[in-house]
Protein backbone atom coordinates (compact mmCIF):
# COMPACT_ATOMS: atom_id res chain seq x y z
CA UNK A 1 0.00 0.00 0.00
CA UNK A 2 1.06 3.38 -0.88
CA UNK A 3 0.03 6.83 -0.26
CA UNK A 4 0.73 9.89 -1.49
CA UNK A 5 0.15 12.95 -0.60
CA UNK A 6 -0.10 16.65 -2.68
CA UNK A 7 -0.34 19.72 -0.72
CA UNK A 8 -1.05 22.85 -1.81
CA UNK A 9 -1.71 26.00 -1.21
CA UNK A 10 -0.73 28.29 1.92
CA UNK A 11 0.78 31.65 1.52
CA UNK A 12 2.99 31.12 -1.29
CA UNK A 13 1.25 28.58 -2.93
CA UNK A 14 3.92 25.76 -3.34
CA UNK A 15 2.86 22.16 -4.00
CA UNK A 16 5.15 19.48 -2.18
CA UNK A 17 4.53 15.82 -2.60
CA UNK A 18 4.82 13.33 0.32
CA UNK A 19 5.11 9.90 0.42
CA UNK A 20 4.12 6.68 2.86
CA UNK A 21 4.87 3.11 1.07
CA UNK A 22 4.19 -0.06 3.37
CA UNK A 23 6.87 -1.19 1.08
CA UNK A 24 9.82 1.06 2.35
CA UNK A 25 8.15 1.50 5.83
CA UNK A 26 9.45 -0.92 9.44
CA UNK A 27 6.46 -3.40 9.97
CA UNK A 28 4.68 -1.49 13.01
CA UNK A 29 4.84 1.28 10.37
CA UNK A 30 3.10 -0.11 7.67
CA UNK A 31 0.23 -1.75 10.01
CA UNK A 32 -0.24 1.56 11.63
CA UNK A 33 -0.79 3.26 7.76
CA UNK A 34 -2.94 0.25 7.13
CA UNK A 35 -4.90 1.16 10.21
CA UNK A 36 -4.95 4.40 9.13
CA UNK A 37 -6.07 4.52 5.77
CA UNK A 38 -9.21 1.50 6.79
CA UNK A 39 -10.21 4.21 9.32
CA UNK A 40 -10.30 7.51 6.59
CA UNK A 41 -13.26 5.80 4.70
CA UNK A 42 -11.75 7.22 1.51
CA UNK A 43 -14.18 4.93 -0.55
CA UNK A 44 -17.10 6.73 1.25
CA UNK A 45 -15.44 9.75 0.60
CA UNK A 46 -16.35 12.73 -2.44
CA UNK A 47 -13.73 13.29 -4.87
CA UNK A 48 -13.74 17.18 -4.65
CA UNK A 49 -15.92 18.35 -1.61
CA UNK A 50 -16.70 21.54 -1.22
CA UNK A 51 -14.34 23.69 0.32
CA UNK A 52 -15.86 26.02 3.38
CA UNK A 53 -15.90 29.91 2.40
CA UNK A 54 -12.76 31.79 3.34
CA UNK A 55 -9.32 31.59 4.39
CA UNK A 56 -7.75 31.76 0.73
CA UNK A 57 -4.36 30.67 1.78
CA UNK A 58 -5.68 27.54 3.62
CA UNK A 59 -3.90 24.47 2.59
CA UNK A 60 -5.43 21.54 0.13
CA UNK A 61 -4.59 18.02 0.16
CA UNK A 62 -4.38 15.25 -2.73
CA UNK A 63 -4.99 11.83 -0.63
CA UNK A 64 -4.23 9.03 -3.08
CA UNK A 65 -4.29 5.55 -1.67
CA UNK A 66 -2.46 2.95 -4.22
CA UNK A 67 -3.79 -0.78 -2.73
CA UNK A 68 -3.69 -4.36 -5.10
CA UNK A 69 -3.23 -2.13 -8.77
CA UNK A 70 -6.30 0.22 -7.59
CA UNK A 71 -5.71 3.41 -6.76
CA UNK A 72 -8.44 5.88 -5.29
CA UNK A 73 -7.81 9.84 -4.96
CA UNK A 74 -9.46 13.02 -3.04
CA UNK A 75 -8.79 16.47 -2.50
CA UNK A 76 -9.88 18.28 0.73
CA UNK A 77 -9.15 21.39 2.03
CA UNK A 78 -7.04 20.97 5.51
CA UNK A 79 -9.95 22.44 7.44
CA UNK A 80 -12.99 20.21 6.00
CA UNK A 81 -10.83 17.16 6.67
CA UNK A 82 -12.98 14.60 9.03
CA UNK A 83 -10.94 13.87 12.12
CA UNK A 84 -10.23 10.34 10.53
CA UNK A 85 -8.88 11.35 7.41
CA UNK A 86 -6.83 14.33 9.13
CA UNK A 87 -4.96 11.80 11.16
CA UNK A 88 -3.73 9.71 8.54
CA UNK A 89 -2.76 13.09 6.91
CA UNK A 90 -0.65 14.29 9.82
CA UNK A 91 1.13 10.41 9.93
CA UNK A 92 2.34 10.20 6.41
CA UNK A 93 3.29 13.70 6.71
CA UNK A 94 5.17 13.50 9.99
CA UNK A 95 6.67 9.96 8.59
CA UNK A 96 7.70 11.25 4.86
CA UNK A 97 9.60 14.52 6.28
CA UNK A 98 11.23 12.48 8.68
Amino acid sequence: MRVRLERSGGFANIRRTFTADTKTLATVQGEELRHLVEAADLAHFPEEPTPRPGRPDRFYYRVTIEHERAERSITVAEDSAPEALQRLIDWVLRIAQG
